[in-house]
């Protein structure tokens, strides 16, 4: 299970999530880190390890700057948790409207997307046998 959505709640609130050899640590302005904040991370602690090594992944040779800075924290967080929706065939929040993809169909996208595309992100399930969502046609909204 993913604990991006976690570490994502914890930056929007000042807390500071590190991994220090095989332990967790946190650092939150007063008053932030809670007793149930506490339980969470506890019980959470090997996802949280998981989803900032993803991040770390990700952010390559600049993992360094990266993990000083939470909004880039947060951004790398945002960008691998929609990955993972996509992933399971989860339509993220902000794909707001359709396109026609050549290979995928008429698929849910992000708003500004032109109305017909030769790839879309849904492609990279399609090519790995993933679950792609079909957007409704318009036809199946129109009044009889």
């Amino acid at each position: 299970m993913s604990a991006l959505p976690l570490l994502i709640e914890f930056w929007n609130k000042g807390i500071k999530v590190r991994v220090e050899g095989s332990e967790l640590a946190l650092t939150a302005p007063r008053g932030v880190l809670t007793p149930c904040l506490v339980s969470r991370v506890k019980n959470e602690k090997s996802a949280l390890m998981v989803s900032l090594d993803k991040i770390r992944k990700k952010a390559g040779d600049d993992w360094v700057e990266v993990s000083n800075d939470p909004a880039q924290l947060k951004a790398f967080a945002d960008l691998l948790a929609v990955s993972e929706m996509r992933e399971r065939g989860i339509v993220p929040d902000h794909y707001t409207a359709t396109t026609e993809c050549k290979h995928c169909g008429l698929v849910p996208i992000f708003e500004g997307c032109p109305s017909k595309i030769n790839g879309c992100p849904w492609c990279f399930n399609r090519l790995k046998g993933l679950p792609i969502p079909r957007a409704p046609h318009c036809e199946d909204y129109d009044d009889e």
